[in-house]
């Protein structure tokens, strides 16, 4: 339906834009036609023909910036570029030949096209009998597209002399179809071949079993007609020792799925010369004695719907308000009882002034994420929660952040306002500033963790255009802040606070120490991500930073030597930061991928996560348990610590043997986000849990406790009783 309005769309709008579209354009009969947003021309390989000897021919467009035209097959909506030739009597033109199409997301609505440039080439075979010149006459229409559409047409001519020879045209010209010609998928040097679930979906299957799983990434499968399969439905491959795997969903062509589905596989491999693109032509065979697993389409297995966005932003809300009580957000707590205490004693208006100042800094933090994500999304197709905790660069930063603030509620330092930024605001009487930066902070230290409706509400909003993703952040945002907020604004709550004394310089010092353990949890998943070189980097990092602020703390503004001090102090943080850059932030797989000593997590008694091991083991009838966690999220670990490897959950687990696996998502991983995505969620934790012989793995909450887990696998026991 969304196929058919856009198109009606177009043609609406077509009469309307036509005259502004055709106002420039190049008088017609001529190799080169100019409109208002594509520069297309005509162009030959060869500058004399031979007859009956075939060349080629390319309608070379040139897109204004942030405009495209569209693919043979345009995804769901849009129009493919024609050509209708006159050529001579005996003279015969080949279908159009399509470079390797681009993905283009459009409010949610997924095309298929080029922008900047694109060559469609023609071979044309001339007459048998030619005698004299070749005219070449085509007539072109195409529907160019940016905010809106506009369609858009062109007649060219080219004439060509003959001769006995072909003759070459000039080498500029040669170079453009050599350039044409590399962006042309070339014949899959795989097999492949698709299967249909029980509910009619294809699943994909190219038998590339000479591709490392860790070397791919960026696997799309256009197909080459529409209607087989579904252009909206978001794709998610998986590279493994059988080839690639990519699940799809049946489209809205009311006909049978063909014999042979054809289509573009585009991919992007990491070699010795760097990341390589590349696009093969393939057309796969329905095999009936290949149905796909049932974990192979985990949101189909588990009856998945998508929520509304008024679903969404409750429960972004809710999400936002329990992330307050979740373990990674628990050293923010510390900031946020410091300031609950100064609130004490203080007027109404002040009060109300620090929450909403404090609202507004969480709210401003979410609104930023909201627009990285969207940058992110639109450039590198998929981002998650939690991704920057990924960034081994990252961890550093937040550790030191951590350590600064404990120095500062210690009483190391006092820079008034000026520190504001890392929390200063809080101890700071009169401090707005500092409870804005605290609630940014509130922020940046809750992005490890996902709370209970926060799952569904995340892998909604990152999968939906800008204005949704950005109104469900900021729902999350407000849940985060409003018992502060709450608080800060009613009397009654006010008066239930205790009244000031010299137990709040007391409770300030003491609140220094959750700062400094969050510091040391940051340098652990340092080391988990970049080896044990990052707990040298981290503390020298940090002795830089003491020294600074000593150096700063000595002598007064007046005091001989204030420059040469601030210089030298200036000098230790920069030493201190540029430590990054002995850190390697590529996204990589580097350490969950090598199963060395740096893996994130442990995985004693646990087999590593991979989806055609998930696949066997639930056909076989096995129960299995798939644990997806990562070193920088707290949640996981405690729930690890309290609940998963206890002495009677590791007992049960082998008494019903259970196939448990292990998705370390400390670092980058294509296919634990794959799987992420398609079960709608946007981070970890995340608990599957298939009962022996189920098709449908069962989702456990994302805060686990031990009789949880007994309950889970006592059922399995008395099934086999």
């Amino acid at each position: 339906m969304s196929r058919l309005l856009a198109l009606f769309l177009v043609l609406l709008a077509g009469p309307a834009f036509a005259p502004s579209a055709f106002a420039q354009a190049s008088p017609a009969q001529t190799a080169v036609v100019t409109t208002e947003n594509v520069r297309s021309e005509l162009v030959s390989e060869v500058a004399t023909v031979k007859a009956g000897e075939p060349f080629w021919v390319g309608l070379r467009q040139t897109m204004r910036p942030k405009w495209h035209t569209y693919w043979k097959n345009p995804g769901e909506s849009g129009l493919p570029t024609e050509i209708a030739w006159k050529l001579p009597d005996g003279a015969k033109a080949d279908p159009i030949v399509w470079p390797a199409p681009t993905l283009f997301d459009v409010g949610g609505v997924i095309n298929y096209g080029f922008k900047d440039e694109a060559m469609l080439l023609v071979r044309i075979t001339p007459p048998a009998d030619l005698t004299g010149p070749l005219t070449l006459a085509a007539d072109a229409n195409w529907l160019v597209c940016e905010d809106v559409c506009i369609p858009e047409e062109g007649k060219f001519e080219l004439v060509l002399p003959s001769g006995p020879a072909a003759m070459p045209a000039p080498p500029a010209t040669r170079t453009v179809f050599e350039q044409a010609r590399r962006a042309v998928p070339t014949a899959s040097p795989w097999p492949a071949r698709y299967g249909l679930s029980k509910a009619g979906d294809p699943t994909l299957l190219v038998e590339a079993k000479g591709l490392k799983p860790g070397s791919v990434s960026d696997v799309y499968f256009f197909p080459a007609d529409w209607g087989p399969v579904a252009t909206m439905a978001r794709q998610s491959a998986t590279v493994s020792a059988e080839g690639i795997r990519i699940p799809l969903k049946k489209g809205d062509a009311k006909t049978a799925l063909p014999a042979d589905l054809a289509g573009t596989l585009v991919l992007t491999e990491k070699t010795a010369d760097g990341n390589v693109k590349q696009a093969f032509d393939l057309s796969a065979k329905l095999d009936p004695a290949f149905v796909p697993a049932a974990t192979a389409s985990l949101a189909h297995a588990l009856g998945a719907e998508q929520l509304s966005l008024v679903q969404a932003l409750l429960f972004a809300l809710l999400g936002g308000l329990i992330l307050n009580l979740m373990p990674c957000v628990f050293p923010v707590l510390a900031m946020k009882a410091a300031a609950f205490a100064r609130l004490v004693g203080h007027q109404r208006s002040d009060m109300r002034r620090d929450g909403l100042a404090y609202t507004a800094g969480v709210l401003a933090s979410f609104a930023a994420m909201a627009g990285i994500i969207i940058a992110i999304r639109s450039t590198a197709g998929e981002v998650s929660w939690g991704f920057q905790f990924q960034s081994p660069v990252f961890s550093l930063l937040i550790a030191y952040l951590f350590f600064v603030v404990g120095l500062n509620l210690s009483g190391v330092f006092e820079v008034g306002n000026r520190l504001a930024g890392v929390g200063q605001g809080l101890v700071a009487r009169g401090g707005t500033t500092g409870a804005f930066f605290t609630g940014v902070l509130a922020v940046v230290v809750a992005t490890p963790c996902t709370a209970p409706f926060m799952a569904a509400a995340l892998g909604f909003a990152l999968s939906q255009p800008a204005p949704a993703t950005v109104a469900v952040l900021l729902a999350m945002g407000l849940g985060l802040a409003l018992p502060y907020l709450a608080l800060s604004v009613t009397p009654a709550l006010q008066r239930l606070m205790p009244r000031p004394g010299p137990w709040m310089d007391r409770l300030r010092q003491f609140l220094a120490f959750p700062m400094y353990a969050s510091a040391v949890w940051m340098i652990w998943v340092l080391t988990q991500q970049t080896g044990a070189d990052g707990v040298l980097y981290a503390l020298g990092g940090m002795i830089l930073i003491a020294f600074a602020i000593w150096l700063l703390r000595i002598g007064t503004a007046q005091s001989a030597g204030t420059w040469a001090r601030r210089g030298l102090a200036a000098v230790a943080v920069l030493l201190a930061f540029a430590v990054t850059l002995k850190l390697d932030d590529s996204p990589a797989t580097a350490a969950s991928a090598s199963g060395g000593p740096n893996a994130g997590v442990s995985f004693e008694g646990w087999e590593r996560f991979s989806r055609a091991r998930m696949a066997d083991a639930v056909a076989a009838g096995k129960p299995v348990f798939v644990d997806f966690t990562a070193a920088w999220c707290i949640t996981c670990l405690v729930n690890e610590r309290v609940a998963l490897e206890t002495p009677a959950t590791r007992k049960a687990f082998e008494q019903a043997g259970v196939v448990k696996l292990k998705g370390d998502w400390t670092n980058r991983d294509a296919e634990i986000t794959g799987v992420l995505k398609e079960l709608g969620r946007a981070g970890v934790p995340l608990y599957l849990f298939w009962a022996p012989g189920s098709d449908r793995p069962k989702i456990l909450p994302q805060v686990l406790t031990e009789s949880q887990i007994l309950s889970e696998l006592s059922s399995i026991q008395q099934t086999k009783r």
